[in-house]
């Protein structure tokens, strides 16, 4: 059996720690060793510092010593700020890395281009460890064998609330830049960033394509007192004539799990409930809920048998993000920045020693997106912005210091 893989974790907090525990399991079969981890955190986090010098993992408080004093390395796994993803991603691709890179992969379609230029790029894995669950691979199997016909249309909603400590989890929340580096935070390009990016697995022709949309329309809100947008509507095309329609927020009290329709010429299928509700008359689910912690190692795995060798791609490679960052930027640019929901429609509540806010009516819309395939504005709902579509075709970079300023 040859050597374990020396890997490396910049970022073992917050999501990262999902990471540094799935990488721990995956130790056990012998396939790698985590040697080192990068962190300021780990100034003030004790009990994880103790940890990790009880297993013999060197901790770095910066990513760049660990680069220059840890030789040997394999692998490292980037899950740190949307805004360093770009230089840490460029920082292990110079020194011949393999890099899982937690998703988003980056804020700006301009920085994807970056990437995809730089010498090495096909050794980065994306963590949309979404397109993994058994369900979206299901899905898309039926897709592709025609089961629901000719696909017409994808609907997506769901509305997640956020409370106070959401935004306060780090210096980069509800941004939409962090010391003059892009952040562009919220539900679409963020915590649901999933649904986006299976939006465009979906629309895709073969079993591992992503399609990539050629027009998108849509806005973008905010409730909150934040540089950025907690409630996005949108609407793709794709070259095929497919459209997908998207509602997802942050600002509503009830809870509304998301929800994934696909219409075809013969049939849909629909999931919800979080992935563990399944209708459809023309295709079998034979899923279970995941965790998200399993979807993590499950992602990890499949990425540690690309670098292996013994699977040719990478889930998700930086090319096949193309779709969900022309999808996003569109969004913004249709959108022309972030409109601001009317006062009047605002209702702040609390939960425990936290507040939230709920806009009047969103939570229904959200619903209505999916039913009908229908955006705010059509929805008639008094703060909704009417936009004009966007081309995102040959969509190389958008002047976002502009956009992030309006």
């Amino acid at each position: 059996m040859s050597a374990p893989l020396r890997y490396a974790l910049i970022g073992a907090t917050g999501i990262g720690a999902y990471h540094l525990a799935a990488l721990r399991k995956l130790e056990e079969t012998g396939r790698l060793r985590v040697v080192a981890v990068a962190d300021p955190a780990l100034a003030k986090d004790e009990a994880l510092a103790a940890d990790l010098a009880a297993r013999g993992v060197a901790a770095h408080l910066d990513y760049r010593a660990m680069l220059r004093g840890e030789a040997g390395l394999d692998v490292v796994v980037i899950s740190a700020p949307i805004p360093l993803h770009l230089e840490m991603t460029t920082a292990c691709l110079e020194r011949g890395l393999f890099v899982y890179l937690e998703k988003p992969p980056v804020p700006l379609i301009q920085q994807l281009e970056t990437l995809l230029a730089a010498k090495g790029q096909e050794r980065v894995g994306v963590g949309f460890q979404m397109i993994n669950a058994r369900w979206v691979q299901e899905l898309k199997a039926g897709i592709v064998a025609g089961a629901l016909g000719q696909l017409q249309e994808i609907r997506i909603g769901a509305a997640w609330p956020r409370l106070d400590a959401y935004y306060a989890r780090n210096s980069a929340a509800g941004k939409m830049t962090l010391r003059g580096e892009p952040v562009f935070d919220g539900p679409a390009t963020n915590a649901l960033a999933h649904l986006i990016h299976n939006a465009m697995y979906f629309a895709g022709e073969t079993q591992t394509g992503f399609g990539v949309p050629e027009e998108v329309t849509g806005a973008l809100y905010r409730t909150r007192a934040i540089e950025s947008y907690d409630v996005a509507s949108l609407r793709c095309r794709f070259p095929s004539g497919v459209r997908l329609t998207a509602a997802l927020a942050h600002a509503t009290e009830e809870p509304f799990p998301f929800q994934v329709e696909v219409r075809g010429t013969a049939g849909r299928a629909r999931v919800s409930g979080d992935g563990t509700i399944f209708e459809s008359d023309r295709i079998t689910f034979d899923s279970r809920p995941e965790t998200f912690e399993e979807l993590v190692e499950k992602t990890h795995r499949q990425f540690l048998a690309f670098v292996q060798g013994a699977q040719p791609f990478a889930a998700t490679s930086l090319e096949d993000t193309r779709g969900y960052l022309l999808a996003t930027n569109g969004l913004l640019l249709s959108s022309g920045g972030i409109h601001p929901v009317a006062a009047d429609s605002i209702r702040t509540y609390r939960r425990g020693e936290e507040g939230g806010y709920n806009v009047a009516g969103l939570h229904e819309a959200v619903r209505a997106t999916v039913e009908t395939g229908a955006l705010f504005t059509d929805l008639g709902l008094p703060w909704a912005v009417e936009t004009p579509p966007v081309s995102v075709h040959d969509l190389k970079t958008i002047d976002f210091a502009s956009l992030a300023s309006s």
